[in-house]
């Protein structure tokens, strides 16, 4: 019963409902709804179909290359980006599917989305294809309302730490690190190391160096130094020591001995949805991103974590192009509540945008960028969530 197949269920039928509440407060009962088997040239009027996005892609990699790692045959580079202009888009629902053009871009667009599309049947018998006049997406959950706050309590967002890095270059740069008004920090990932220092092998197994070692101790050392002034959440990233696979499980505090009896220090998920003074936030360690950049012609991190509230999403490539754990009932990566603040990590460079729309609803989005490169960290205010980037210095 473990199959990917299960997440697609689960979320198809999320998303089927959501996407139906849309279809009615959008076009009411102007359309009909159908399913893609019952198109037919003599049903010539305007419908709704309602399925997932699957993109064919000619240089998307496959199982193959994994499997020359396994077999020490040296596989082909991997390419930054997998877009070509022959790349096109079906839509396909639990029987069929069929491929869809007209108002609609491949290149915005990547596998696993769900959406409804609007256009006209009639074109089904024109090589299997469906002529779309307009894209519905799910665009997240509804949101809470903000709490007034007699305070000015604050957050920091960190990510790409990269110890083995700092291990020995810091030299005190967060010794002067003030948390007046802070009242949480969190690590978005890539704390212990980065993957521009990961070692390239044939082997699917990483295998641990001293330079690991040296990363969890300084990164052990540094949080039990935070901790003691504020409360701190460690986010997994996919090359900190646990599992890649989505959603990621929390970094065993056994590796983290100085603060693994600290109340104020916590290892938490990837992604991580937490409340903090009435403000939700919702964050992943970068993947989604990256992912989201490689398989489209979406070029910069921001517009990829926009893309994701529109599409309602957090990670439409998992499982496709994503590892991820065999999910049975749910798909964890269903965005169901809008959050407040909503960040993405070890991005290139920061980048913000408080988004709002015409429900009401104000996010603050939020590109993380990589503490190694940049020795930066956002701060994001609770009360406005207007936010700011802090710059180290070492010593």
């Amino acid at each position: 019963n473990k199959q990917f197949h299960n997440l697609y269920v689960a979320r198809c039928e999320a998303m089927l409902v959501f996407l139906r509440e849309k279809i009615a407060a959008k076009w009411g009962t102007q359309y009909p709804i159908r399913k893609i088997h019952d198109l037919n040239e003599e049903n010539q009027e305007k419908c709704v179909i309602i399925g997932t996005v699957f993109k064919q892609q000619v240089l998307k990699p496959s199982v193959l290359k994994e499997l020359a790692k396994v077999t020490h045959i040296m596989p082909q580079p991997i390419a930054p980006s997998f877009t070509d202009d022959s790349d096109t888009v079906m839509l396909e629902d639990e029987l069929q599917r069929v491929r869809l053009f007209g108002n609609i871009v491949p290149h915005d667009l990547v596998t696993g989305i769900m959406c409804a599309v609007l256009g006209v049947a009639s074109h089904i018998l024109e090589q299997g294809r469906f002529h779309v006049d307009e894209v519905l997406f799910y665009d997240s959950g509804p949101q809470k309302s903000l709490k007034t706050l007699t305070n000015d309590p604050c957050i920091v967002l960190v990510s790409g730490l990269n110890m083995q890095w700092l291990y020995g270059n810091w030299s005190g740069m967060w010794n002067n690190f003030d948390p007046q008004n802070v009242v949480r920090v969190i690590m978005a990932g890539n704390s212990v190391k980065n993957e521009d220092n990961r070692a390239e092998t044939l082997d699917l197994e990483q295998q641990a160096t001293t330079d690991d070692v040296n990363g969890v101790k300084a990164l052990d050392n540094l949080l039990e130094q935070l901790s003691q002034s504020v409360d701190v959440d460690v986010m997994p990233g996919e090359y900190d020591p646990t599992s890649s696979l989505l959603p990621q499980q929390p970094i065993h505090m056994l590796l983290l001995s100085k603060c693994s009896q600290l109340k104020a220090c916590q290892s938490v998920p990837n992604p991580y949805f937490c409340d903090v003074a009435g403000r939700s936030i919702l964050g992943m360690s970068g993947q989604n991103v990256d992912d989201i950049m490689r398989y489209s012609k979406i070029t910069d991190a921001l517009s990829a974590l926009k893309a994701t509230i529109r599409w309602g999403l957090m990670v439409p490539t998992c499982p496709d192009s994503q590892f991820a754990y065999p999910m049975l009932g749910k798909d964890p990566f269903i965005i169901d509540e809008c959050p407040h603040i909503y960040f993405t990590g070890n991005c290139p460079e920061y980048q913000t945008e408080l988004l709002e729309d015409a429900t009401g609803r104000k996010i603050r989005l939020i590109c993380v960028p990589k503490f190694y490169e940049t020795k930066s960290v956002v701060m994001v205010n609770l009360v406005n969530l207007e936010c700011k980037l802090m710059v180290f210095q070492s010593e």
